[in-house]
């Protein structure tokens, strides 16, 4: 056997060996890299479906995954840490309408620019003014979530001795039914 037919013979040895390993290797880095970027894209979907609702728990979840998934994209963490600390700040009352929707503006933009920023390290192309637009919200949930706000305000309140409860006692009212009375059990007695 000459050296030459030695090495073949070695080398298709290695081949018939490392060949499938390295098959399993090169499958797991792509389905590796397919996770991360479903990930990724997760995180994208829920913050677009939930935007217009800062306080669900699904958004707040994709906000604290961010950091996680998009450690390596510095504009997406400028962003997210931007946004971050405007959500570290306590907004204007309500009452106060001209620095509240201020104040709500700025949020809007910043959470705005953190999703084009995500759309970007994903290579998604989306127009900044059809994050800012595009979301349906039904003025029902809106609602709802207002008047539960107030329920529980109230409840805090009246918990906390700031607010009373009032009870009072009320008369029933009588009817102006068309029928006479029942009669009374004198009047049944009489007959």
């Amino acid at each position: 056997m000459s050296d030459g037919q030695l090495w073949m013979g070695v080398a298709t040895i290695l081949a018939v060996v490392a060949g499938p390993i390295l098959a399993v290797v090169i499958t797991r880095m792509i389905d590796n890299r397919r996770a991360e970027d479903q990930r990724k894209f997760d995180i994208f979907r829920t913050l677009m479906r939930t935007r217009t609702m800062p306080i669900h728990f699904d958004h707040v979840g994709a906000l604290n995954l961010v950091e996680v998934e998009f450690i390596k994209h510095t504009d997406v963490i400028q962003a997210w840490k931007i946004y971050l600390g405007n959500l570290g700040e306590s907004m204007p009352p309500v009452e106060e309408k001209e620095k509240f929707t201020a104040a709500q503006n700025k949020r809007n933009a910043l959470l705005t620019k953190l999703i084009s920023e995500i759309a970007k390290a994903l290579k998604i192309k989306i127009e900044q003014l059809d994050i800012l637009e595009g979301n349906y919200l039904p003025q029902g949930w809106n609602d709802d979530d207002w008047e539960q706000r107030l329920v529980r305000r109230g409840l805090i309140n009246v918990l906390h001795s700031k607010a009373p409860i009032i009870i009072q006692t009320q008369q029933p009212q009588q009817s102006q039914s068309p029928y006479p009375p029942a009669p009374t059990q004198e009047q049944i007695d009489e007959n």
